[in-house]
């Protein structure tokens, strides 16, 4: 009886010390790693877009999210950075609660915030986790939300042509907003009398496909609405 007690206890003490050393070198895979996509943003106090990096690590911790934003930007982002380490673990099966997702965004001036960021934070968060390297030529635009599918950003002319500028191929947008609407000022001058000039600002609507606008620029835009959709074209 109590060689049997032995053994029972022996082999618990011995499943309970390989589970210990699996989980040791399964979390020590995985720390340290890091990847890094780009962001579209439109660049504050103007129109213009450009593109930030977007850089996850893996770190240890006790399951937290961190965001760091160099140089600064308006970024409504540490909810979307929350979302997106949760959506990026669920997707890559990681549920070890002993690593942090430690988030880095660098731009080249003072972006426009908002939660744009978070579907290009949940792939690199998901190629952190993964090990796997994402490509640089295809960049994601769009709010990630708990369930994975991808909400509206604004600035989307602004942030197609920065991917262009920057020899992006492959523009990922929410499904829905293909067709953009914006405002052009017009200015018109008139001389009811000698010596007198009258000016009318006025604004006109435009409607952009931006489809065929990246046709012209040489970039594919294509519309995505969650993020299962996304993954193959940053990891084909």
């Amino acid at each position: 009886m109590r060689w049997n007690l032995a053994l029972l206890v022996f082999a618990y003490a011995l499943i309970f010390v390989a589970g210990f050393l699996f989980g040791v070198s399964y979390s020590a895979e995985i720390l340290g790693r890091s990847a890094t996509v780009y962001a579209a943003a439109v660049i504050s106090g103007t129109e213009s877009g450009t593109l930030a990096t977007v850089t996850a690590q893996v770190i240890p911790g006790s399951g937290r999210t961190y965001i760091t934003v160099n140089p600064s930007a308006e970024l409504d982002t540490q909810e979307s950075a929350q979302t997106a380490a949760s959506v990026a673990a669920r997707l890559a099966g990681k549920t070890i609660p002993i690593y942090d997702i430690l988030f880095t965004i660098n731009a080249p001036t003072e972006i426009v915030g908002g939660p744009s960021a978070g579907a290009a934070m949940t792939v690199a968060a998901y190629a952190a986790l993964t090990g796997k390297t994402p490509r640089k030529d295809v960049v994601v635009t769009g709010e990630i939300h708990p369930d994975g599918s991808i909400g509206p950003v604004g600035g989307l002319v602004a942030k197609l042509h920065a991917c262009a500028d920057h020899g992006v191929h492959v523009f990922l947008i929410p499904a829905g907003e293909r067709y953009v609407r914006i405002a052009q000022p017009v200015v018109e001058k008139q001389m009811p009398a000698p010596g007198v000039v009258v000016i009318t600002k006025t604004v006109q609507w435009k409607t952009i496909d931006l489809v065929e606008l990246g046709k012209k620029l040489g970039v594919k835009v294509v519309e995505v609405s969650d993020i299962h959709q996304v993954l193959p074209y940053f990891f084909s």
